[in-house]
């Protein structure tokens, strides 16, 4: 279950992210584009291969910085 703090689209830029190759596993944490340019954060079952999947498949290249609780 989704912690509600952590929303699922997250700020990212493609920037920051690398496309899965095609014979990558996917895993929970992995991106897909919402449609509406923004990537929200992959929670479904994880161990099948990126090209499987209809939509394309991205990667954090560093891990995002947590936020300072105030």
């Amino acid at each position: 279950m989704r912690n509600e703090a952590e929303p699922a689209v997250l700020p990212v830029s493609l920037e920051q992210l690398r496309r899965l190759r095609q014979n990558e596993r996917v895993q929970r944490g992995d991106f897909v584009m919402d449609g509406c340019d923004r990537f929200e954060r992959w929670e479904g079952p994880g161990g099948f291969r990126a090209d499987t999947f209809e939509k394309q498949i991205y990667r954090l290249l560093r891990p995002l910085k947590a936020r300072k609780e105030t």
